[in-house]
C-alpha cells in the first residue's frame, strides 16, 4: 500500500472540502447571524490542514494508478475526515453541542441519516441550519464522488473509490473517464435539486425553506429545519412533491440520466427500478388500510399519510408528515420492514437496496424449483441478463453481514441503555440504513440526545458502516489488509 500518495490524495481533498463551507458562511452573512465566523474558522483549518497534508506527502514521481488497498484507506479516510472536519462548525457554536453530540450530528449529516441529538431544531441559527441540511446533500451523491469530479488529478483510482463508495452491489461508468462520469452524474443531482427548489419555491415557502427541504429531499436525508419536519408545511401539495423527488433520489442516478438524455427505456425497463415502485405501491395500500381500518375514519387521509411515511421510510429519507409512533402495531411494523430494503443501487439512498432484495428473492425461488428438477441449469436473471454466481455469493454474504451486524448492535444497545427492544432495534436499523428516525424512544417526535456517550460513538460507527456497504470498513480490522 503507497500510504505516502494516498495521503496526498486525502490532503487534497481536504483543501477542496474546507472550501465547500465557505457557502454555510455566506447564508450566516445574508440572515446577519452573529456566529458567521464559525464557518470561515471551519474552512480555515480544514483546507490548510489538508494543504500541509497534501505538500508533506508530495512526490516528484507518483505512482499513476492506486492499489486496491490505497483505495480502501483514501475511501474511508476522506468520510472519516468529512465527519471529524465537518462536526467543527457544531463545535464552535458556544454550548450546546459536546464533542460526542457534534461528530454525531456531523456523521449522520454526511451519511445522509438524518438522526438527530438536537432537542429544538428552531433555536439553532439560519447558518447552522443551512449547514445541517447540506453536509447531507453533499453525502448523498457521494464526497468523493464530487471531489472527483471538480479535481480530475483526484481521478487516479478513481473507478475504485466510486465503487467503494457508490451505494449499491455495482457501480458503473457513463463515459470511459470516470472523472466524466462522476460530472455527469452529478450534473444530474444538481439539475434535481435546482427543479425542485423552483417547484417548492412555487407552492409558498420561503427560498431558505425551499433550498434546505431540497437539500434534504433529493439527497434522501430528512434533516429539517421545523420539529414537526415537513409537517410543519401543513400542505398536501407539499408533501405530494416530496413523495416525487424521494422516489427520484431513491432511483438510480446512472439510469435518471440516460432517461433525462432520451434513454427511457434504460430506467422503464429496468427490473430494479419496477420492482422498487412494485414495493412501494404495495406497501403504501398495506399500511393505508390498516390505518384506515384501525385509526383514520376517512381513506384518503389514510393514504396521505401512510403513502408519505412509507416512501420516506423505504428510501431512507426519514421526513415525517405526522408521528407515526402512534400508528397501530401492524403499520409500525411494516415500516420497519421498508427500512431494511432501501432504494436502488447507485441511488442516494441506504439500507440493503432494491437490487439486493431482488437478487435474493430470485435465488431462493432457484432453490425451491432445484428441488422439484435438481439437474436443471436454472439461472438467476436480472433484466435478462444471468446474474453470476460470485455476485450471488456477494449478495447473499452482505445480507447475512447486515442481519448479524444489527443483532450484534441491538444487544449492545440494550445492555447499556434503559431502552425497549423495538426502540433499540430501530435506533440500529435506522443508522446502519441511513434512515435517521426510528420508533417509541427514538421515533419522529424524538431524538436521540438521551442516549449514553458509547451508545453514540457506537451508533456513529453503524452510520458509517451503512453509508460504505459494510464491507469498505471492515476490511480493516482484518490482519491481510496490513500486510505488506
Amino acid at each position: 500500500m503507497n500510504i505516502k500518495l494516498s495521503l496526498h490524495v486525502v490532503g487534497k481533498f481536504l483543501k477542496f472540502f474546507g472550501l465547500l463551507q465557505l457557502l454555510p458562511a455566506i447564508c450566516s452573512i445574508i440572515y446577519r447571524d452573529t456566529d458567521w465566523y464559525i464557518f470561515l474558522l471551519t474552512a480555515f483549518t480544514t483546507s490548510v490542514l489538508g494543504l500541509v497534508v497534501e505538500k508533506a506527502t508530495k512526490e516528484t514521481k507518483q505512482a499513476k494508478e492506486l492499489y486496491r488497498k490505497d483505495a480502501f484507506f483514501i475511501a474511508l479516510s476522506c468520510w472519516i475526515a468529512a465527519s471529524l472536519f465537518g462536526s467543527l462548525p457544531y463545535l464552535f457554536l458556544p454550548s450546546v453541542f459536546s464533542p460526542i453530540d457534534a461528530l454525531f450530528e456531523s456523521i449522520s449529516g454526511y451519511t445522509t441519516t438524518g438522526a438527530t441529538i438536537i432537542s429544538d431544531i428552531e433555536v439553532l441559527p439560519r447558518g447552522l441550519l443551512f449547514y445541517r441540511s447540506f453536509t447531507q446533500w453533499l453525502g448523498g451523491m457521494g464526497i468523493i464522488l464530487l471531489a472527483i469530479a471538480v479535481l480530475p488529478k483526484l481521478s487516479v483510482g478513481g473507478m475504485q473509490l466510486v465503487n467503494l463508495e457508490a451505494p449499491g452491489p455495482t457501480a458503473e461508468r457513463l463515459t470511459p473517464q470516470i472523472a466524466d462520469t462522476a460530472k455527469k452524474l452529478w450534473f444530474t443531482y444538481v439539475s434535481l435539486s435546482a427543479l425542485l427548489t423552483v417547484i417548492l419555491y412555487l407552492t409558498g415557502l420561503s427560498a431558505f425553506e425551499s433550498i434546505t427541504t431540497t437539500f434534504s429531499t433529493i439527497s434522501t436525508g430528512g434533516f429539517s429545519i421545523y420539529n414537526a419536519s415537513i409537517g410543519a408545511y401543513d400542505s398536501s401539495m407539499v408533501e405530494f412533491i416530496v413523495i416525487i423527488f424521494m422516489i427520484i433520489g431513491g432511483t438510480n442516478f446512472f439510469l435518471l440520466y440516460l432517461f433525462f438524455t432520451g434513454k427511457f427505456s434504460k430506467l422503464l425497463k429496468s427490473s430494479e427500478f419496477k420492482f422498487f415502485i412494485t414495493l412501494i405501491l404495495i406497501f403504501i395500500l398495506v399500511v393505508s388500510l390498516d390505518l384506515w381500518l384501525r385509526q383514520y375514519p376517512e381513506y384518503l387521509e389514510a393514504l396521505k399519510y401512510a403513502s408519505f411515511q412509507v416512501v420516506s421510510m423505504l428510501t431512507g429519507t426519514g421526513f415525517s408528515s405526522t408521528d407515526f409512533g402512534l400508528w397501530p402495531k401492524f403499520a409500525v411494523f411494516a415500516l420497519l420492514t421498508v427500512m431494511f430494503i432501501g432504494g436502488c443501487a447507485g441511488s442516494t439512498t441506504g439500507s440493503i437496496k432494491v437490487i439486493r432484495i431482488l437478487v435474493l428473492i430470485k435465488k431462493s425461488v432457484r432453490e425451491i424449483n432445484h428441488l422439484i428438477m435438481p439437474k436443471a441449469v436454472l439461472p438467476v436473471r436480472i433484466d435478462k441478463k444471468a446474474v453470476s454466481e460470485e455476485v450471488i455469493s456477494s449478495v447473499t454474504s452482505f445480507f447475512l453481514l447486515f442481519i448479524v451486524i444489527l443483532v450484534i448492535s441491538v444487544l449492545v444497545i440494550l445492555s447499556v441503555e434503559d431502552i425497549s427492544i423495538l426502540g433499540a432495534l430501530s435506533a440500529c436499523t435506522a443508522t446502519l440504513g441511513n434512515v435517521g428516525p426510528g420508533f417509541e424512544e427514538v421515533g419522529a417526535a424524538y431524538h436521540y440526545k438521551f442516549l449514553s456517550a458509547f451508545s453514540k460513538l457506537w451508533l456513529c460507527f453503524l452510520m458509517l458502516l451503512g453509508r460504505l456497504e459494510i464491507y469498505t470498513v471492515l476490511v480493516f480490522f482484518t490482519p491481510l489488509f496490513w500486510r505488506k
